[in-house]
């Protein structure tokens, strides 16, 4: 069996891909359909959710539920490395910011939404790592931000 590990910043989720196509977290097994490139719809126990892919196959995101999660390293390829938390929040895949919704000076909590942006066709919440205070912000409504670009800077 193949084994996956997907992370957010606040969660990492082991995933065995299945031979039959299928895959197994925990004691659940799930159906993926694609219903069009890069939408996915997730099944298990007359539950459904649909899910969001983008990026290649060593560096792959995947949105659900209003989470952001990222290939770990050793799982495939991928990034490998996790954000400092004092450091810049960054865009997880190419986007549009459609809303900023701090200030710089700030006091954010941790799961806050910070920034919202706009990736095919959904938006994508941007949330606070930790508890902290937004120290810059290096985005603007409007604006088109590729992976990896700064939105903000917390500490």
């Amino acid at each position: 069996m193949a084994y996956i590990t997907v992370e957010s910043d606040t969660a990492s989720l082991n995933v065995e891909l299945l031979p039959d196509g299928r895959v197994r977290h925990g004691d659940a097994v799930f159906t993926l359909d694609e219903l069009r490139h890069g939408e996915w719809r997730v099944a298990a126990d007359g539950r459904a959710i649909r899910v969001w892919a983008a990026g290649t196959r060593e560096n792959l995101w995947v949105y659900a539920e209003g989470v952001v999660y990222r290939l770990a390293a050793g799982s495939g390829g991928a990034r490998g490395q996790r954000r400092d938390e004092s450091a810049s929040l960054s865009a997880p895949m190419p986007a549009t910011v459609r809303a900023v919704l701090v200030e710089a000076g700030q006091t954010v909590a941790r799961g806050e939404t910070v920034v919202i942006l706009e990736a095919m066709k959904m938006e994508l919440p941007v949330r606070a790592p930790h508890d902290g205070v937004v120290k810059t912000i290096a985005c603007q409504p409007g604006e088109l931000v590729q992976p990896g670009t700064p939105l903000l800077e917390m500490q």
